[in-house]
């Protein structure tokens, strides 16, 4: 299932009546619809957020090519991770539930769920010390290449590494420890969940992701001992 592009306001993730209706596989004219007829329900600030004039042009501008609603528009309702659920309600299809769920694992709460994994990685101070890291980022990527796994940058959004099939995409402008500590992470995924398919759909995806960070660190630690061993002799 394919993620919405991101699309924040005020420091909240929302999604437009495009967007949800997208991913609800429904016409855009349900989404206003529940709206209209379930107004009482809706709460300004807590469901949707109501943009008009001045404010709607400059988000306009922000979102450059993802699809609003109708490009004249004179008023905009985004919606919140709460509202999301009140349309899923209305609707109450098998497809909107699902989607909904998947919408609240990895678009609304992935942001806050990334900032709690990087305000609590020991790891990455540890990463601070290593000894030669080009060396050890090397060893990484004779590693990946045994393993027939194509290693490149890319553009990512809310992530700092992706594996797909046969290849690992890291985020671009991430510093080298960091880029070590991906590379490892993503390797340790391909290697012990090889033939666990897309686990971002998998309601053990937090045990997945634990046990390949755990991976990951060891790995690294393993590596800078083979480098700083090598380096003696």
């Amino acid at each position: 299932m394919q993620l919405p592009r991101v699309v924040e306001i005020k420091g909240i993730r929302v999604l437009t009546t495009h967007q949800i209706a997208e991913s609800y596989e429904v016409k855009e004219i349900q989404i206003s619809q529940n709206f209209k007829n379930n107004r009482q329900r809706f709460i300004e600030g807590k469901h949707y957020i109501s943009l008009s004039g001045d404010e709607l042009r400059a988000f306009k501008n922000q979102l450059e090519k993802i699809e609003v609603v109708k490009s004249r528009t004179s008023h905009l309702y985004l919606w919140t991770e709460k509202g999301a659920l009140l349309h899923a309600k209305s609707l109450n299809t098998d497809k909107a539930w699902q989607v909904y769920d998947y919408l609240v694992d990895f678009y609304f709460r992935i942001k806050e769920e990334k900032s709690i994994l990087t305000s609590t990685k020991p790891e990455e101070k540890e990463l601070l010390e290593i000894d030669n890291p080009i060396r050890v980022f090397r060893e990484l990527m004779e590693l990946a290449e045994c393993r027939g796994i194509k290693v490149q940058s890319a553009t990512l959004q809310g992530y700092k590494s992706r594996l797909k099939d046969d290849k690992i995409a890291i985020k671009n402008n991430l510093s080298m420890n960091q880029v070590i500590f991906e590379l490892a992470y993503e390797l340790s995924h391909a290697i012990i969940h090889d033939k666990c398919g897309n686990m971002l759909d998998k309601e053990d995806w937090d045990k997945y992701h634990q046990r390949a960070w755990r991976a990951a660190f060891m790995l690294i630690e393993a590596l800078s001992i083979k480098v700083a061993w090598g380096k003696g002799n």
